[in-house]
């Protein structure tokens, strides 16, 4: 019980004694600080420091700054290290050693009714955030090598239930973004044949391989797929200048999938002018007997009116009615 009191305390005294060392200083203090000739001078020297991979020398020149100054050289030479041709393993130490520090200067400035305080220089954070960029790297590498050898397993490499899942899922992703039309091909009948990859737990990877390859038989998929962020960010994208026909033909596609359908549609109706074929996809979702005023009303809201009362001598039945009330609906 006594030990246990014992490391409460101890625990209370870190945590609190770190918050109290703490200095607030206000924004005009660090652009005065930024713009003192001494301050980019020192800077300077620590940056050639870093990129000569001379971190023993650069440690003890930090050390003997003042404070604010060396939390400033720390983040600016931390920038530096997202050129990873540069990364050494004495520099990927020296970030894992800082971003594990706190920094003691504060920055409080006032938003919209609101005060926010920040670490006037983040070096620990920035210093994580390169790390994690260049586990990426080091991750989309591997995999790189794997495709080439023929020995990349997609769903064995991403491994869904490990810890470093997001970190692999964004390695293969901007790998895809930088993939030869050979190798994307590749890697497109990789994850069509891995039947193992339907357990994948998002669409990112899908669908960012869909957008580099324009493969139908991925889009297909894409849209069959239970709908996130991923897939959605596809479709919205799919109405954008200047759109093609396999734009058009995936927007018709995508409406297959019950939550895409709406946006779909919503995206063909935006287009002028209409194409045939969106012209006889649309006619057929006007007869739908629950959803077809609705349609029609878009359809009369996004500038197709003349279209629609052209139809009203074409069409009859529910198909007639829906457009008469979706007309009705929306005043000229």
């Amino acid at each position: 019980m006594k030990r246990s009191l014992a490391l409460l305390i101890i625990f209370f005294f870190a945590l609190f004694g770190g918050v109290s060392r703490a200095i607030t200083i206000s924004p005009d203090d660090v652009a005065s600080h930024i713009a003192d000739p001494n301050t980019v001078s020192s800077i300077l020297h620590a940056t050639t420091l870093f990129d000569a991979n001379q971190i023993p020398q650069l440690e003890t020149y930090l050390a003997s700054l003042p404070e604010l100054l060396r939390e400033e050289a720390l983040t600016v030479v931390t920038r530096r290290a997202l050129n990873f041709s540069k990364m050494t393993p004495e520099i990927e130490k020296f970030l894992v050693t800082i971003s594990h520090q706190q920094p003691k200067y504060l920055v409080k400035s006032q938003g919209n009714g609101y005060w926010v305080t920040m670490p006037a220089f983040n070096y620990a954070g920035e210093a994580r955030w390169v790390l994690n960029r260049w586990e990426i790297k080091l991750l989309g590498d591997e995999a790189n090598r794997l495709l080439n050898y023929d020995q990349l397993s997609l769903a064995k490499w991403l491994s869904f239930s490990s810890n470093d899942y997001t970190l692999r899922r964004e390695a293969l992703v901007s790998l895809i973004s930088n993939l030869s039309p050979q190798a994307l091909n590749k890697l497109e009948l990789l994850y069509l044949g891995d039947k193992n990859m339907d357990w994948s737990p998002d669409n990112t990877v899908l669908a960012a391989l869909a957008t580099q390859t324009r493969s139908n038989a991925l889009y297909s998929l894409l849209w069959l797929r239970r709908t996130d962020s991923a897939s959605l960010e596809v479709l919205r994208k799919m109405d954008t200048p200047p759109v093609s026909q396999q734009h058009i033909d995936q927007m018709i596609a995508a409406t297959v999938n019950p939550v895409l359908a709406e946006m779909a549609i919503r995206q063909l109706a935006g287009l002028h002018p209409l194409p045939d074929d969106v012209k006889t996809f649309l006619l057929k979702q006007i007869g739908d007997r629950q959803r077809g005023k609705s349609i029609a009303t878009l359809l009369a809201e996004q500038g197709h009116r003349v279209w629609l009362e052209q139809l009203l001598q074409q069409v009859s039945g529910v198909t007639r009615r829906n457009i008469e009330n979706g007309l009705d609906s929306v005043k000229s």
